[in-house]
């Protein structure tokens, strides 16, 4: 009676660990996914920034004067 006990302890144990090492794996993954979301954002952002710069310029090039 006492072996099936530890038998059904170590059982669940093993299951336990292996569940474990999965979901370990999975956050390794997201984690590296959401490294290369961060990039990817930054960089986009930055691009904006540049557009919006160049896009600010090409307006105030474009900006009839004053007299006219």
């Amino acid at each position: 009676m006492q072996d099936n006990r530890f038998i059904d302890i170590e059982t669940k144990l093993s299951y336990q660990e292996s569940l474990l090492d999965q979901l370990n794996s999975i956050i390794i993954e997201q984690q590296a996914e959401l490294d290369m979301l961060k990039r990817s954002l930054k960089n986009l952002q930055e691009r904006i920034s540049v557009l919006n710069e160049i896009s600010s310029e090409t307006i105030n090039a474009d900006e009839r004067p004053p007299h006219y």
